[in-house]
């Protein structure tokens, strides 16, 4: 079956399959963990059931998209041998030399600016703006309406929180997280949780 198989089915996915759509993107089916979602339809796609085990997506090249916020989730289910693509609304805005690695979503009202490089997976969610020369790395999360200022560098796996703001040359760590509406004014060490204005660290020493 022509299509893109997405995987996940909950609200995320949801997102997912709307901006394939938009994009004029046949969606094949879409597969989830939860049993008792089989037979039931996200946005007129049918829910198959589970996920299939790697020989079935190995059997023939089938277009797949992981449609999983969990970012931690997201990179384990990618580990499976589909032909990984990219989705991105058509009213979202990327700039022509933005780079963006398989597999990763842009949503509609996103804004992408010159020479920003997007990793593999990653979720550019509903009107973020990401400005020149950032850096996204693997399975990052940048939530809806993010502002991220030029040359700003996020970490592997982090997620930044919705309505987040993180200033010019900031740097971000793997696995960290930005708490929804914080203002990053200094680097973020990798796995540390941080939020409020400006952002201050969730660790209890």
């Amino acid at each position: 079956m022509t299509g893109v198989w997405v995987l996940g089915g909950g609200g995320h996915a949801k997102v997912v399959v709307a901006t394939l759509q938009s994009a004029g993107n046949k969606i094949a089916g879409v597969f989830d963990e939860d049993a008792g979602k089989k037979g039931l339809t996200l946005l007129s796609a049918k829910i198959e059931g589970r996920t299939p085990d790697p020989d079935w997506w190995r059997a023939e090249n089938r277009s797949a998209i992981v449609a999983i916020g969990n970012n931690a989730t997201r990179q384990r289910v990618a580990e499976l041998p589909a032909q990984w693509m990219t989705a991105t609304h058509p009213e979202a805005h990327a700039h022509s030399s933005v780079l963006v690695g398989c597999g990763s979503l842009i949503c509609a009202g996103v804004v992408v600016q010159p020479d920003v490089k997007i990793g593999k997976h990653v979720i550019a969610n509903t009107s973020c703006s990401i400005d020149h020369d950032c850096v996204i790395g693997d399975f990052a999360h940048i939530a809806p309406g993010v502002t991220l200022a030029g040359e700003v560098r996020i970490g592997d796996r982090t997620f930044v929180g919705a309505g987040a703001t993180i200033i010019q040359g900031v740097t971000v760590g793997p696995d960290a997280v930005i708490g929804a509406g914080a203002v990053v004014i200094s680097d973020i060490a990798e796995g540390q949780k941080v939020a409020g204005v400006p952002a201050r660290s969730l660790s209890h020493d």
